[in-house]
């Protein structure tokens, strides 16, 4: 599954969940609304209908308005009461809010009920018409308090923003899991890929290798006879000439051995030995190269430390590391020598001050027959890291371009001896 993919395939079901919440909410708030403005307007007309007889009869009794409202102001819920004669005039009224009553005739709509915005919040309002028994006509208007409406709503859309909000959080958390969750994926098939490519690489250049090996070996050992039989058979003034040929023929044979060694399956002979002697050994006999460069060679190890695998093989790999270290030094620089313990982990590494890797190299440093070096074969790393990875441990470096390279061995079970 492509990146694009995992976005189309989460994203728009997140999206859509999240809108679906939103809309669900929405229409719960305004069930609600409307549930609480028909409770209300059902209160509220059964309220008007009794204060309109209770009223009829004051005012038949000749009880002034003031009065007759006065008797009604306490009324639970009612946020205003007032009282107006025919022509709309108020007589009088009375308001929880003191100083406040949402009338005015002009504006005044042509319905029984409404609902205006006052300072205590929503108010829901009730104006209708009675007569009395001599037949004068008032209007009474009163106005509900819809602050708990309010108060719930408010409370409802609290609610929704903090649920939403975490759906959002958790969707996040799911899709960042899942994102990482693929994108390990699609390293893992990546590495799997370019193990496959690269076994069935080393496949055929171990086919080739070793055939062109077993072509080479035999003229090459008859050319060795042959100078053998030069040097006793020829006059003393063509000696340095038949050393010379030997000496080429023996450097043939050498990278034929190398590359022979290349394609050999490892078999380790394991045993538990001082590795910190085996550091020092190596360093000690590669002192001639690093003299000839003018390169110091800085050891910081431990009087003994010990790990269990092939002597030989891990020996080759410290000689290496350094060998690549000096090559890549220059004069007057130092390579730096390190190994101890981490975490019941042997860390070995060795550091030089030299040119270091370019980027565009570093993905290709430990493959076979690579190499940047103007006489390098390419096989020396590939070697260290397939040692490396059959005692179960793991290479890596860090380099800047003319700033040095690290490269540090991890190996499973060393120990202070």
């Amino acid at each position: 599954m492509r990146k694009s993919e995992v976005w189309v395939f989460f994203l728009l079901p997140y999206l859509l969940v999240l809108g679906l919440f939103s809309l669900v909410s929405y229409l719960n708030r305004q069930a609600i609304q409307v549930g609480v403005e028909t409770l209300a307007k059902e209160q509220l007309q059964a309220t008007a209908t009794i204060l309109k007889e209770n009223i009829k009869e004051l005012l038949d009794r000749n009880e002034t308005p003031a009065r007759i409202l006065d008797g009604f102001s306490g009324l639970e819920d009612v946020y205003f009461i007032a009282l107006l004669d025919e022509k709309e005039r108020i007589l009088d009224w009375h308001s929880k809010f003191e100083g406040y009553l949402p009338f005015s005739r002009r504006d005044r709509p042509a319905v029984e009920f409404w609902v205006v915005d006052s300072p205590m919040g929503s108010v829901f309002n009730h104006y209708s018409s009675f007569s009395t028994a001599d037949g004068r006509v008032y209007n009474l208007y009163l106005g509900y308090s819809l602050q708990n409406l309010d108060l719930l709503l408010a409370r409802s859309r609290r609610n929704f923003w903090l649920v939403l909000g975490l759906l959002a959080a958790a969707g996040l958390v799911i899709f960042a899991g899942l994102y990482r969750l693929h994108d390990s994926f699609q390293k893992v098939q990546a590495e799997a890929i370019k193990q496959a490519e690269e076994k069935e690489r080393f496949r055929e250049i171990s086919g080739f290798t070793a055939g062109v090996a077993h072509e080479i070996k035999n003229p090459l050992n008859s050319l060795a006879l042959l100078f053998e039989l030069l040097e006793k058979k020829s006059p003393p003034e063509l000696g340095p000439q038949i050393s010379r040929g030997k000496g080429e023929i023996q450097k043939i044979g050498a990278v034929v051995d190398r590359f022979s060694e290349l394609i050999k399956p490892l078999s380790l002979r394991k045993e538990k030995f001082s590795f910190s002697d085996a550091i020092r050994g190596e360093a000690d006999s590669l002192q001639a190269l690093a003299r000839e460069r003018g390169v110091t060679i800085e050891l910081k190890i431990p009087a003994s430390l010990e790990v269990e695998g092939d002597r030989l093989l891990l020996a080759r790999v410290v000689s290496n590391l350094i060998k690549n270290a000096l090559e890549a030094s220059r004069y007057g620089q130092k390579v730096s020598v390190e190994a101890g313990l981490r975490r019941q982990a042997l860390i070995f590494s060795v550091k030089d001050e030299g040119r270091g890797i370019a980027p565009e190299d570093s993905e290709k440093i430990f493959e076979p027959f690579v190499s940047f070096k103007e006489t390098g074969l390419g096989v020396g790393l590939y070697l260290v890291r397939k040692i490396v990875e059959a005692h179960r441990g793991k290479i890596y470096f860090k380099s800047r371009p003319g700033a040095g390279t690290e490269f540090t061995v991890e190996l499973p079970g060393g120990q202070n001896g």
